[in-house]
This record gives C-alpha cells, sequence and structure tokens, in this order.
C-alpha cells in the first residue's frame, strides 16, 4: 500500500507539474521524519492530491466521512484518509490520529472543514479537534497555502482547468520552542497565522 502511495502521488506530481505548472516553495522546511500535524487553506477538491504530491514523505488526510460512501472515490480515500464527522471529531478518531502522530505518521488537516468558496480556507475558523491534536500529540505542526486550485477546480467545478498552482510552506511550529508561549493551544493560532502571511507573500 504504501508503494503505492507513492505511485499515485508521483503521478499527481507529473500531472500538476504539466498541467497546472505547479510551484513548490519551502519543500526544504518539511521535516523527514517523525510525527507531523500539516494545516493547509482549502479552496478545491484539488488540494489533498495537491499536498501529496508536494509534500515528499507519506500523508495521511482527515476527510470529511461521506467520500468514504462514495462508489470507488470511497475506496480510493480510504487508502489515505481517516473519516472525520461534519458534527465533530470523535473520541474514537481523536485516539487513533494522536496515536498515529506519536508513532512518527504525517497527517494533514483542512482547519475550514469544507471547501471555502473564496478560495480562502485559511480565514475560516478552525475546528476544536485540531487544537486537541496539538495539545495531546506534542508535534510540530507545518503551515501550509495552496493558491490557484480553487481556480483550477472551483467549487461546482466538474473539470480542472489549466491554471497554474503553486504550493508554499512556511516553518514548522514547534512544541515548547521559540515559536510558541507555551501552551500546545497557541500553536494552532501561529500556523494560521503563518498561512495567513503566506497567502499575502
Amino acid at each position: 500500500m504504501k508503494s503505492c502511495y507513492y505511485v499515485f502521488t508521483n503521478l499527481f506530481n507529473v500531472y500538476f507539474t504539466i498541467y497546472n505548472r505547479l510551484d513548490v516553495k519551502g519543500r526544504e522546511l518539511i521535516p523527514r521524519e517523525g510525527g507531523l500535524l500539516v494545516i493547509s487553506n482549502h479552496s478545491s477538491y484539488l488540494d489533498p492530491l495537491i499536498i501529496g504530491a508536494a509534500v515528499n514523505r507519506r500523508m495521511t488526510f482527515l476527510a470529511k466521512k461521506e467520500l468514504f460512501t462514495i462508489p470507488l472515490v470511497g475506496k480510493f480515500v480510504s487508502s489515505f484518509s481517516l473519516p472525520v464527522s461534519r458534527e465533530g471529531s470523535s473520541h474514537k478518531m481523536i485516539k487513533e490520529t494522536v496515536q498515529r502522530l506519536r508513532s512518527g505518521e504525517a497527517i494533514a488537516m483542512f482547519p475550514s472543514g469544507e471547501r471555502d468558496k473564496g478560495g480562502d480556507g485559511a480565514a475560516a475558523g478552525f475546528k476544536r479537534g485540531l487544537e486537541l491534536l496539538a495539545r495531546l500529540s506534542k508535534v510540530p505542526v507545518l503551515p501550509v497555502y495552496i493558491k490557484g486550485a480553487d481556480m483550477s477546480l472551483p467549487v461546482g467545478g466538474k473539470f480542472p482547468k489549466p491554471f497554474r498552482i503553486s504550493v508554499r510552506f512556511a516553518p514548522c511550529i514547534v512544541p515548547g520552542g521559540e515559536d510558541s508561549t507555551g501552551q500546545e493551544k497557541d500553536m494552532i493560532s501561529r500556523a494560521m497565522e503563518s498561512i495567513g502571511r503566506l497567502r499575502t507573500a
């Protein structure tokens, strides 16, 4: 399954590079190993595929549980994602995600929960569950900003268009480091601020 993941992400990398002129900056800021919580804005269904192509390590995504019930799509999504309810994060999901982070996995989450029609998911309120994950797992948080995905495949769109897509990474927010106030809950707000700065850079 791990090898299949890299086959797909490499294919998507080639696809986005050719079709959307994918431009990635800050890849060197991604820790090569150890637990990692990746948070990003969310403006298109392409976002998980773009992050998978841009991040040079295996990722697991937190995705809305409704996607898992769609024929074919559900099987594909379940191979690299964990289901999340719109009503909130369940105790079981939080526990499993924290265990995975502590065991060294990299997990990606979109704080806005759903695609943002304005293309700025970073501006939406983040879920309380995300703060809880950071507090319990005590792993670095990596801020990411995706630009152009909403132009390629906007909300309601059916086929991607060849608009340019860029991905920008900010330095990790580290527990207990200079980038925090000593409280893990502050890591998320700082990460969200970093995403905002990437948006306007």
